[in-house]
């Protein structure tokens, strides 16, 4: 097994690799936050301004830099990425059905505190869109806009593939475990189940820091235990999906961009509950579940029109 300090160096070559890669120039430091008690690692980029300010939230078993992709479509605008507890080069944590929700949210606000950002647009992938409608709808006054990228797990429509699902069973993830290709390849392994190959095939240094994230003990037991809090081998627990009368009390402009073919919910299962948010704009992509890393040019043209749009209303 990779010791933590081996592991650390190992994804930070790796995310700096891919952020040249994307063309991206970052700035990375640390913060500590009061709620929960942990040091935060945050990536910002564009200037340092507090005008309409990009703040991307990642999802499961991922990382800030996930998004650098879509980070790197915004080089006139103020962007800030980071890794929630236990990924990246955040401190180690690990989550429960108990502690999910107030993390989510805690953080967010943390970051946000930290960096003396009064209001931003969320953009939110998988889980992160999930965190950024709670966020939102607890602290209404620090959002201008959301964007959610790629299906929501717990969104009304939505199911978690049985594969991940097959590890909140002890014995059956232990097997899975062994049987997982490591490196690389098992990352291609699992953006396959996403529907995502092709995308991260397209991109060597993602491959490779999603490889070297998965190789950290502290992000791997931070992964299986946010899968765990999620869902159990039926589908999503109880207290976590969000619920269509929450998304009715939504008020803030939305933009959901969805992938054709993600694997967690097709746009068909989702259009229903989408109609729920009273100012929901629904965009879909020939993606899978990270339609912004196979179209990142289309996804920040559809985040700028609905910034603008926003500004628009707001005026």
């Amino acid at each position: 097994m990779v010791d933590a300090k081996t592991a650390s160096a190992r994804f930070e070559t790796a995310q700096q690799d891919f952020f040249e890669e994307v063309g991206l120039t970052a700035t990375t430091r640390f913060i500590d936050l009061e709620t929960p008690p942990i040091r935060t690692h945050v990536i910002e980029s564009g200037p340092q301004d507090n005008r309409e300010p990009l703040v991307f939230v990642h999802g499961t078993a991922a990382f800030g830099a996930f998004l650098a992709p879509l980070m790197a479509q915004f080089p006139g605008t103020r962007t800030i990425a980071f890794d929630r507890p236990g990924y990246g080069l955040s401190a180690p944590f690990e989550y429960n059905a108990d502690n999910l929700h107030r993390t989510n949210v805690e953080v967010i606000k943390g970051v946000l505190d930290a960096l003396d950002l009064d209001q931003v647009h969320l953009v939110g992938h998988s889980m992160g869109g999930h965190a950024s409608i709670r966020f939102a709808l607890e602290h209404p006054e620090r959002v201008q806009q959301i964007t959610t990228l790629g299906a929501m797990p717990g969104f009304p429509g939505t199911h978690l593939p049985l594969p991940f699902r097959l590890m909140t069973v002890p014995l059956l993830n232990r097997l899975i475990q062994r049987l997982q290709p490591s490196g690389e390849e098992g990352a291609l392994e699992i953006a396959e189940i996403l529907g995502e190959r092709a995308a991260f095939e397209a991109h060597p240094s993602f491959v490779r820091a999603n490889a070297a994230n998965d190789a950290d003990p502290k992000a791997a037991k931070a992964g299986q235990s946010e899968i765990i809090a999620i869902s159990t081998i039926r589908g999503w627990r109880p207290s976590f999906p969000i619920r269509s009368e929450e998304l009715r009390e939504l008020r803030h402009p939305t933009l959901l961009i969805w992938g054709a073919d993600d694997p967690i919910g097709k746009p068909a299962d989702v259009r229903d509950s989408v109609r729920s948010i009273t100012q929901a704009r629904f965009e879909t992509l020939g993606s899978g579940h990270l339609p912004y890393l196979a179209q990142p040019a289309k996804c920040a043209e559809l985040i700028r029109e609905a910034n603008s749009m926003g500004s628009a209303n707001a005026a």
